[in-house]
């Protein structure tokens, strides 16, 4: 009976796992560049005596690295990727990686992330706007024309298994690995990529997974009152 209780705990800290992915990919449905996270559960066994019990275990995560929606704003500093690909952004803790193409330009020219963190060209170095330019025009391969003049291309970065990256914040993220060339990678200008969250996925999906950690609450409490009866019977008859 304990090993019952034990495999339905496994089992209810599994689903507050995945209630908090999900809950926290609810919380980024608009946040742009933003990728979903999903859980991988399985179960594994443990030996007691002759029997085999099965454990649950949310043993790893992956991120969805579909391309969401592409919104139009008509702002030129508003980048998009088409297909695989990332923006390389300059943060304290070094270069990141970043789907997230609502850019700005600060006081001194420089195209920044909402974040404040400048935004590297091919070349690694930051991309400055001149004061006076009327019109900016940014290529699919990201080549920045200032009213006609060419003054840099907007860096791009793909990765050979973008699993293998780590999410730092919401649309940040950082690699061990080297970036391969962006040959498939091509900019949207005047537009940014929605999260590709689905809102009506998650919102089943949150209500699905209370459900089952209502039902399984309600089993381990049936599994504990059994055994305060079991534990009861056997003290009346030791005492008999």
């Amino acid at each position: 009976m304990d090993n019952g209780i034990y495999i339905a705990l496994s089992r209810q800290n599994a689903l507050f796992r995945d209630l908090e992915v999900s809950a926290n990919n609810l919380a980024n449905v608009t946040t742009s560049g933003y990728n979903a996270q999903k859980l991988i559960f399985s179960n594994y066994l443990a030996k007691d005596g002759k029997a085999r019990d099965a454990y649950a275990n949310d043993a790893s995560s992956y991120r969805d690295t579909s391309n969401g929606s592409v919104k139009t704003t008509d702002n030129p500093f508003d980048l998009a990727i088409q297909g695989p690909g990332y923006f390389l952004v300059e943060t304290p803790a070094g270069t990141r990686y970043t789907k997230s193409g609502n850019f700005q330009i600060d006081s001194q020219g420089t195209l920044m992330t909402t974040q404040g963190y400048p935004v590297l060209g091919n070349d690694g170095g930051r991309i400055t706007i001149p004061d006076n330019a009327n019109r900016v025009v940014i290529n699919g391969a990201g080549q920045i024309l200032v009213d006609g003049n060419d003054v840099g291309q907007v860096g791009l970065a793909e990765f050979a298994n973008e699993q293998q990256m780590d999410r730092v914040g919401s649309t940040l993220y950082n690699s061990k690995h080297p970036p391969i060339p962006a040959d498939r990678a091509r900019i949207l200008q005047g537009a940014i990529e929605s999260s590709n969250v689905s809102a009506i996925s998650e919102l089943i999906r949150v209500q699905e997974i209370s459900r089952s950690v209502g039902s399984t609450a309600k089993f381990i409490e049936t599994m504990y009152d059994l055994q305060r009866k079991v534990s009861s019977v056997y003290t009346k008859a030791s005492q008999a």
